[in-house]
């Protein structure tokens, strides 16, 4: 017999209903199972909290958000929510849709990508779905490929499957660091890496759609491999290159990828759909109009073959993707700097121990400090002598007269960078990093 995960297996039922029927995966808050409804005789998913994690209180406020979410979400590419439970074990049960498909993780990892005319109708079906949310007033904040499944391996039937780091509450997280952490770093927005105010918004999941789409069009995103030094990748507009990719989607990712939240567009389906009917595409910023109806994508292709240059293909529903080698590339190395970051943020003084990871050195730890001192310097309630020291710490990491790659995760010096941190200290009150302003000059 298939062994248990959570006291549970195969032919295991819940509340007189749901018969578990096999394990799709595992993490540290729980397990998602596929299961039966046998009542209607459909499939669903059961994402299950482990009761160590039920007692704690951010967790399951988490999971419960997640509930509450998607209980009120009505859209075809969002996953559909059934139920939610408690059982007399601790156990709490998301009960949602089933989704047959692979998560566009999947592809990517295998060095996928898609041609532009089929990245742009992914990108329409997936701005459906964050108009449908942002509607609401909700924001994702976590808009990833593994957050993103292909159903049935058609790209005209992607959804978003997880939104368990989704926020209701716009506008009032500080960073990609600390309590207000969300998302993956290799898809933040620059405002989740302390610019731009730090205001999450819709805008923000435009952004990170825009990243997860050039990462399908199998192109280098911003900062890649970077850590938290992305950050100087991502405080400028992004601009596509690349001579394979259409001026269509060219023009969409550069609007997506704007690096002030305010100029980056409201409508996303009608972006879209402009680009998608060779219409020129013109700039839609986020106050500018009220989100518009998007129509349905057309055509029914199904992950179409790219001719040119083939590497490797897999089958897939008729179709294929074309795959590139050494595309996609590990983020375990940034995954693990994420950590460390959120360990110093959490200690007893997180500017010490940011300190003490520069002391340290080392890449990992440099990279860490960066965005531990990201973090500390963005945290109104951190004290304000403790946020000037942050920006200085950041500050020379930038400053000619004392940047080292033994202390700094840029490879070279930056003094405008410089510039910049070293007033958001003089604006804390800070005498020291005014002497340093007056060093730089203008």
């Amino acid at each position: 017999m298939e062994h248990s995960v959570l006291g549970l297996r195969p032919g295991s039922v819940l509340q007189d209903t749901y018969e578990i029927k096999s394990l799709l995966g595992e993490g540290g808050m729980g397990a998602t199972f596929r299961g039966l409804n046998r009542a209607s005789g459909h499939d669903v998913a059961i994402k299950v909290m482990t009761p160590s994690f039920a007692k704690n209180q951010k967790a399951v406020e988490l999971f419960r958000r997640e509930a509450n979410l998607l209980r009120t979400v009505r859209s075809d590419a969002v996953v559909r929510f059934e139920t939610s439970m408690l059982d007399k074990d601790g156990r709490l049960f998301l009960v949602m849709e089933f989704v047959p498909g692979h998560p566009l993780a999947h592809f990517l990892k295998k060095g996928a990508r898609l041609s532009s005319d089929d990245v742009l109708k992914l990108g329409l079906r997936l701005a459906q779905g964050l108009e449908a949310i942002h509607k609401l007033g909700i924001v994702h904040r976590d808009v990833a490929p593994d957050n993103v499944m292909i159903s049935h391996d058609d790209i005209n039937q992607a959804k978003f499957i997880d939104f368990g780091l989704a926020s209701d509450s716009v506008g009032t997280d500080k960073s990609i660091i600390g309590d207000s952490f969300a998302g993956k770093l290799r898809y933040c927005a620059p405002e989740q890496l302390g610019l731009f105010g730090n205001n999450v918004s819709a805008a923000t999941d435009a952004y990170a759609l825009g990243l997860v789409l050039m990462r399908t069009a199998g192109l280098e995103l911003p900062g890649e491999g970077k850590g938290f030094a992305a950050v100087e990748d991502r405080k400028v507009d992004v601009k596509i290159t690349d001579p394979k990719v259409a001026p269509g989607l060219k023009s969409v990712l550069e609007q997506l990828l704007k690096a002030d939240p305010k100029d980056r567009p409201s409508d996303l389906p009608g972006l879209f759909r402009s680009a998608m009917n060779g219409a020129e595409v013109a700039p839609t910023p986020a106050a500018a109009r009220k989100p518009a109806a998007a129509p349905e994508p057309p055509g029914g292709s199904k992950l179409p073959l790219i001719a040119a240059g083939i590497v490797g293909l897999i089958a897939i529903a008729g179709g294929a993707w074309y795959f590139l080698s050494g595309a996609g590339g590990s983020s375990a190395k940034v995954n693990e700097s994420v950590g460390i970051a959120q360990e110093a943020v959490a200690a007893d003084n997180p500017l010490t121990a940011a300190q003490d990871l520069l002391a340290a050195g080392g890449a990992q730890n440099l990279d860490a400090a960066l965005g531990a001192l990201i973090a500390i310097s963005n945290d109104q309630e951190v004290p304000q002598q403790d946020r000037a020291s942050a920006n200085i710490l950041i500050a020379e990491m930038y400053d000619p007269k004392t940047h080292s790659t033994v202390t700094s995760p840029f490879p070279r010096p930056d003094p405008s960078a410089a510039r910049r941190y070293y007033q958001r200290a003089v604006d804390l009150g800070s005498d020291p990093a005014r002497d340093a302003l007056d060093r730089l000059g203008e």
